[in-house]
């Protein structure tokens, strides 16, 4: 009994850990925030802290990759979906990936950016960073199909202009009072139709 208490305490005091850093990553940013600072947050000494984390970067790394990976299977499904053209299957995917965000608040930013390199670093140190890269080029080979791009610095180019359009809405968005659904309702065909126009413009660039 005595082993199993210390245990569900011990996963108690991580989850505490990792909230603590999510909260002051989203609120300072990554690079500013001390793993003495998540320590104090979290109720924990700044010694301790390292019996349950090597390093900052390995706390980002257990409280991004989880749900990173989730995200990256709803992409996948929908890039695999044979019932959908190449124009719906970016539509889908896009309605996937803005949905995760606006659900995940302020967490988001802490998902996709602390820590974060260039998109077009070939094998970045970080798996976090190996994820995220990963999920631009789903996106982008599915707008290299909806556009039928062959050039190589076009399409990334492309992925990044959608993207750009995907985080300003994003962050109009984020932590909005109304409720994830309601809102999605609202606004989503107005996005959606922003998104068709985008495409539809980078076929004949």
């Amino acid at each position: 009994m005595a082993t199993s208490r210390r245990k569900q305490l011990t996963e108690e005091m991580k989850a505490a850990v990792r909230n603590a850093a999510a909260s002051l990553f989203a609120e300072k940013g990554y690079h500013s925030v001390t793993m003495r600072e998540i320590a104090k947050e979290a109720g924990c000494s700044h010694t301790a802290i390292y019996l349950y984390f090597k390093n900052k970067e390995d706390l980002l790394q257990q409280i991004a990759i989880p749900p990173l990976l989730e995200l990256e299977q709803r992409l996948l499904a929908q890039t695999n979906n044979e019932a959908l053209d190449s124009m719906d299957k970016i539509m889908a995917a896009i309605g996937e990936y803005v949905v995760f965000c606006l659900t995940h608040g302020s967490l988001q930013t802490v998902l996709f950016t602390s820590g974060s390199v260039r998109v077009d670093v070939v094998e970045p140190e970080l798996e976090v960073n190996r994820i995220r890269n990963r999920l631009f080029s789903h996106i982008m080979s599915l707008l290299q199909e909806a556009t039928q791009t062959t050039d190589a610095n076009r399409t990334l180019n492309n992925g990044r202009i959608l993207v750009y359009y995907l985080q300003g809405f994003i962050h109009t968005y984020t932590d909005h009072s109304e409720p994830v659904e309601s809102l999605l309702e609202r606004i989503l065909p107005i996005f959606n139709e922003g998104i068709q126009i985008l495409v539809t413009g980078m076929r004949n660039p």
